[in-house]
């Protein structure tokens, strides 16, 4: 020992004597730690944790950047999917994450007392404890926002708000109309997307706010297209790697997309002053719906910063997933000419006008109409992405799996949408699938409805399922109503669909192309319209 301690001694003080000053001995050591804990928990993810028998993309056992990555670019889903293929029902996509293919899973993760939202979305909040209905962890502080917020979504607040979409949709149909010097001829190629858009976000501004934002008829506002964009991404990226936000990234590397948020919030500003200032009962908006409305368990209601937090939530959610439903139907729609046929015969059967629809006995008989809308969906679903769910205390059972807590678990939405066990030949448009007497047997019809989930399930399921269906069918009936339309010719008529040999797995030109972020960005596809002869669209040509 005597010997040891010598040598440490003689060790040290040629060190100290070294010209190379012992801060930087500290330093290598330091950096030596590191790499050593770095290795440790290299081996430890790769070899002893508990998710370590599960098979997935080899860097994705020890760090979430490369599904971050694929986040950022907008192909997580694709990857997803990808991975499903190669690897199975079961796929680990992090360290401590895994994603699950089945309509089994499914059900018991978003259906489960057992999971509640992973700690991932707290990442979106504006400001510690400034959640949201989609952003609230805490399973009690969810549960008064839904109870509360659902009352504006009740059957009467939407047959209140109905004349207020119609309006948009007339608006919406009224540009085509309007865009022909004649009948005869076909109108320019338009991007539905920019327009679906467009409609989208003037319903819920009206809906949120009491006013809409006009995007359909200026071009004032329409910043907020790109602000959404960019804001999605950087929360998607969060939410998948929520260390990456204690960095703040976008202020380095995105300050135009902290600019556009800056100019968004100043909007939302606006409108809630402005609305406050009104009367309550002013306009049928969920303003009016809401003000008054009270937990029925606990009998409090929202506070005002409580109401506009939702407001500004409902605005992106509900907007941005529903212009992507209805930029889907009118890509599959052109691009299967049976099926817009089949559907142009029910919708002009079933109305003497275009000014008699709206949702009703008549809408309920168009079920052609609601098929086509299911299937778009299910090819091409709003949310394309893994909702995490984070195991609570004590584990739970997933595919015959157990699954310990603190694990974040989810089924992607494009992936159990194109599983060839729950839905046959899944990359061809068929909303047949949907409608029994054609679907094949009513045994596969209830396994595809079983593992249909556009709106996600259980207590966490969209709110405004019922506005989402009534905004697509009647925009869609009375374009159908009032318009023949077609895909572009040449390029134009191409934007939209895959390409044939891309090796990124865009490669199918029947399949309308998305990338995923926390919601979904898309292009096309471009159509051109015609107004229909010997009908009357007197409405349009004031």
């Amino acid at each position: 020992m005597e010997f040891l301690s010598s040598q440490w001694q003689l060790g040290w003080k040629s060190i100290s004597q070294s010209p190379i000053p012992a801060l930087w001995y500290g330093v290598l050591i330091a950096v030596s730690l590191i790499i050593i804990r770095i290795i440790a928990v290299i081996i430890y993810r790769l070899t002893f944790h508990p998710l370590t028998n599960y098979p997935g993309p080899w860097l994705s056992k020890f760090t979430d950047l490369p599904g971050a990555y694929y986040v950022a670019k907008g192909h997580l889903h694709i990857e997803t999917e990808k991975a499903h293929r190669q690897w199975g029902p079961i796929v680990r996509l992090g360290p401590t994450k895994l994603v699950f293919n089945s309509a089994t899973a499914l059900h018991d993760i978003y259906y489960s007392k057992d999971v509640q939202k992973s700690f991932g979305y707290t990442t979106m909040a504006p400001t510690p404890g400034a959640y949201n209905i989609f952003t609230a962890v805490d399973k009690d502080v969810h549960r008064h926002k839904r109870r509360v917020i659902s009352q504006g979504f009740s059957d009467r607040c939407l047959r209140a708000f109905e004349p207020m979409i119609l309006k948009e949709i007339d608006i919406f149909v009224g540009k085509f109309t309007k865009s022909q010097n004649s009948q005869e001829e076909w109108s320019a190629p338009t991007n539905m997307t920019e327009c679906c858009r467009y409609i989208s976000f003037d319903i819920m501004g009206d809906f949120g706010f009491g006013q809409s934002f006009e995007l359909q008829e200026r071009a004032d506002n329409r910043f907020l297209m790109d602000a959404v964009v960019a804001t999605s991404k950087k929360a998607a990226v969060y939410v998948h790697y929520p260390a990456l936000a204690k960095l703040r990234l976008e202020e380095m590397f995105a300050r135009r997309t902290l600019r556009m948020r800056e100019k968004y919030l100043k909007l939302m500003s606006y409108l809630v002053k402005s609305r406050l200032e009104a009367d309550k009962n002013l306009h049928n908006d969920l303003f009016s719906f809401l003000v008054d409305a009270k937990d029925p368990e606990t009998g409090d209601g929202f506070t005002e910063s409580e109401l506009w937090a939702e407001s500004r939530f409902l605005l992106i959610a509900g907007a941005d997933t529903t212009s992507t439903a209805l930029a889907g139907c009118f890509f599959y729609l052109s691009a299967y000419p049976s099926c817009y046929k089949r559907l142009v015969s029910e919708i002009r059967g079933t109305f003497a006008s275009g000014s008699e629809i709206e949702s009703g006995q008549k809408m309920s008989r168009c079920v052609y109409l609601r098929a086509c809308i299911d299937e778009a969906m299910r090819m091409s679903p709003p949310i394309t992405g893994i909702l995490w769910r984070e195991v609570c205390s004590g584990g739970t059972v997933l595919d015959n799996e157990f699954i310990p807590e603190g694990y974040d678990v989810g089924v992607s939405l494009y992936s159990i949408h194109h599983n060839e066990a729950l839905f046959p030949d899944s990359y061809t448009f068929k909303p047949e699938r949907w409608m029994p007497g054609e679907c094949g047997s009513l045994e596969a019809l209830e396994r595809a409805r079983h593992a249909f989930n556009p709106f996600s399930l259980g207590a966490r399921a969209c709110a405004g399922r019922n506005m989402a269906y009534m905004e697509l069918s009647d925009t869609l009936a009375r374009t159908i109503w009032h318009l023949d339309f077609r895909r572009a010719e040449g390029f134009l008529g191409s934007i939209g669909a895959g390409v044939e040999g891309a090796r990124d797995g865009r490669d199918k030109v029947m399949e309308f192309q998305m990338e995923d972020y926390l919601t979904v960005h898309h292009k096309g596809p471009f159509l051109q319209f015609r107004a229909r002869k010997d009908v009357d669209h007197e409405l349009f040509e004031k």
